[in-house]
């Protein structure tokens, strides 16, 4: 039976079986995280997956993975976040976005790999530093988020770093930062997903994995969710350097 398991997933998505149930893990920890915070899955997925996985099939599955589970969330945040300001950064993030799936599409592996590692290290190095506690409205600053969001979004399927840098802060209540980017995560999986079909990065064997590990990623951000707001402000500040931390820790690992 296991034979007949590793001969149909080489077939059909290029992945042993071993491999197969370690994305599997993989997603459902990502996605746990994602509901709890409302971030993190790509963060978390993408150089984790990237270990037993080509580089464009963790960041194409992550997108499609993404979009799935973008409506989840999306009617209570409308409710408690800045309108106008979330939906100017995610249209910036938007338009930036093919940008980086034509930096994915041209480059090498190894190069893309080492891409992937600095960006996860670097949220977490970034996440430590000390911020202004006020949120920064400037034009400039939305557009300077906006764009290095859409860039990551399109070459990582990580939008999240500079939008996490920008909204969870003291000065910001969790309920607003999970929402604002749950919202614009949303926005950039459904650019990235419509810019990767229309350039043909998106195989039959990524769609297969991707519906095959669907199930884990639901369940996975349901479960998160449902803990969130069980936590206290802090604990919940602390998950999100737990999550950056575990990312560029396992980046760091493939390296070495």
């Amino acid at each position: 039976m296991f034979d007949d398991a590793n001969i149909w997933l080489n077939a059909h998505i290029g992945l042993s079986l071993l491999s197969f149930f370690v994305v599997c893990l993989i997603v459902f920890g990502a996605a746990f995280f994602r509901g709890l915070t409302g971030f993190g899955y790509a963060i978390l997925a993408v150089p984790l997956v990237s270990l037993v996985a080509p580089p464009i099939t963790a960041v194409i599955m992550a997108i499609l993975m993404q979009l799935v589970i973008g409506p989840f969330g999306i009617r209570p945040a409308v409710k408690v976040i800045d309108v106008p300001m979330v939906a100017k950064i995610a249209a910036i993030s938007c338009l930036s976005t093919p940008a980086g799936l034509l930096l994915l599409d041209i480059v090498s592996t190894d190069v893309a790999r080492l891409a992937i590692t600095a960006i996860a290290i670097g949220s977490f190095l970034a996440f430590l530093m000390k911020r202004p506690a006020q949120l920064n409205e400037a034009p400039l600053h939305i557009l300077l988020v906006g764009s290095l969001s859409g860039l990551l979004n399109g070459f990582a399927a990580m939008p999240g770093p500079p939008v996490i840098l920008h909204f969870v802060r003291k000065s910001v209540a969790p309920a607003v930062a999970r929402g604002s980017m749950i919202t614009i995560f949303f926005a950039t999986a459904t650019m990235a997903t419509a810019i990767a079909l229309w350039r043909g990065m998106i195989d039959e064997k990524i769609l297969i994995l991707s519906v095959l590990a669907c199930p884990l990623m639901i369940g996975g951000n349901h479960l998160g969710a449902k803990f969130f707001g069980s936590v206290s402000e802090p604990v919940w500040r602390g998950f999100v350097v737990i999550l950056l931390a575990i990312a560029a820790g396992f980046a760091l690992i493939k390296i070495i």
